[in-house]
């Protein structure tokens, strides 16, 4: 039985036995040139085109039967006695008798199908193992390179096809868990596809993440923003503002049991409750400054220069309410924010909002915090900002 794989390192395995370098980068990409090829029949002009265009007329097809014999030698008949390779004087086909598995026919022949389980879909998607022949690179072949670029996208959307329909399985089974991870991988792979972000929220709000769902949205308006210059659909802003709401009223369900509103004077100091959420970068001071951008007044949020609002704003898109004309929609908007950026921002957030105040940061669920708010906490702690206090639980 004949194995092969071509995304990632191409691997060929021949009744049990790995063939290394036995057939070399020129054989494996003509293998591969008549599987993606769907059995059909291609010249020997057009795979000499492919493989050997620098070459002479001779030369070149002195290397296509050298090859051709490399893989009759090394790929034996499998247990019908059929060869691998059927091949005439002016054309070769892979013979659609012959016994094997590969991985990229198998995922070109996917169609989503009532049919389908998650065992199924799951071992499509761990085919995607690379590139489709990574790591070869064709010298003056471009038309063949041309052609892997090609194919490498065409997969790498067959793949979003195969961990959309792995999403719907999840959320038809309410494996939201799950059906989050799938999700969070397509939009690697399409991270403006607003349909999946739609649905990452609905996910969220419906397993009881809707904190997560409120962060996520704002740090995808952000990113449409500065990449793109456009704001998020309707569909997503009126699902942004259902599960808001629904958060609201969670809250004030609280504060009739424990007073917890997010500003809250007593002896003239200000209570502001926070959040956490682990895993998702930025999270806590995400729900700080969107907290103090509730209360704050303008002239404190306004004492921040143009760049340190921006900086905000990669993180969280309630700061964009007091950019107003410090925001024009220039590069300078578009340009790539370094954390250490959006922490100064955020201290002297703190610092301008505490000026002449008693401030109180409540931090709930702190053994949840992310990774960068929690060194950013640790640093506000040691450096005693006048007025400020925490209160972790």
């Amino acid at each position: 039985m004949l194995n092969i794989n071509f995304l990632g390192k191409s691997t060929f395995e021949y009744d049990g036995k790995i063939l290394g370098d036995q057939l070399g980068n020129k054989a494996s990409a003509l293998i591969c040139l008549l599987v993606l090829n769907n059995k059909r029949y291609l010249s020997r002009e057009k795979i000499i085109g492919y493989l050997w265009p620098d070459s002479n007329q001779e030369a070149a097809k002195y290397n296509l039967r050298y090859n051709l014999w490399l893989i009759k030698k090394y790929i034996g008949e499998d247990a019908g006695g059929n060869l691998f390779l059927k091949i005439d004087n002016d054309c070769c086909s892979i013979n659609r008798n012959f016994q094997f598995s590969c991985d990229i026919i198998d995922i070109m022949k996917f169609k989503p199908d009532e049919k389908d389980t998650i065992e199924s879909i799951l071992r499509l998607k761990k085919m995607f193992r690379g590139d489709l022949l990574e790591g070869c690179y064709f010298n003056k072949c471009d038309e063949l390179n041309n052609l892997i670029i090609y194919e490498r996208i065409n997969f790498e959307q067959r793949k979003v096809r195969i961990l959309k329909r792995l999403a719907e399985l999840y959320e038809n089974d309410r494996l939201y868990e799950e059906c989050t991870e799938a999700i969070n991988e397509i939009l690697e792979a399409e991270p403006y596809d607003e349909e999946m972000v739609l649905k990452l929220l609905d996910i969220y709000a419906r397993s009881g993440k809707r904190t997560a769902a409120i962060a996520y949205y704002n740090n995808f308006c952000n990113r449409l923003g500065c990449s793109l210059g456009i704001p998020p659909s309707s569909e997503l802003r009126n699902k942004y503002n259902e599960i808001r709401l629904s958060l609201s009223d969670d809250r004030e369900s609280e504060s009739a049991a424990a007073p917890s509103p997010e500003r809250m004077k007593n002896s003239d100091r200000i209570r502001i409750v926070s959040r956490c959420l682990k895993g998702v970068d930025y999270f806590w001071i995400s729900d700080v400054v969107g907290k103090i951008a509730d209360i704050a007044d303008e002239k404190t949020i306004n004492s921040l220069t143009r760049k340190e609002l921006l900086d905000l704003c990669h993180i969280q898109g309630n700061i964009l309410k007091f950019t107003g004309n410090k925001v024009d929609h220039e590069s300078e908007h578009k340009r790539e924010v370094l954390g250490v950026c959006i922490i100064n921002a955020f201290v002297k957030l703190l610092e301008n909002f505490c000026r002449g105040k008693n401030v109180t940061v409540v931090v709930l669920n702190q053994k949840n915090m992310d990774e960068v708010s929690s060194h950013v906490l640790e640093y506000l702690k040691s450096t005693h900002i006048q007025g400020l206090d925490f209160i972790e639980q």
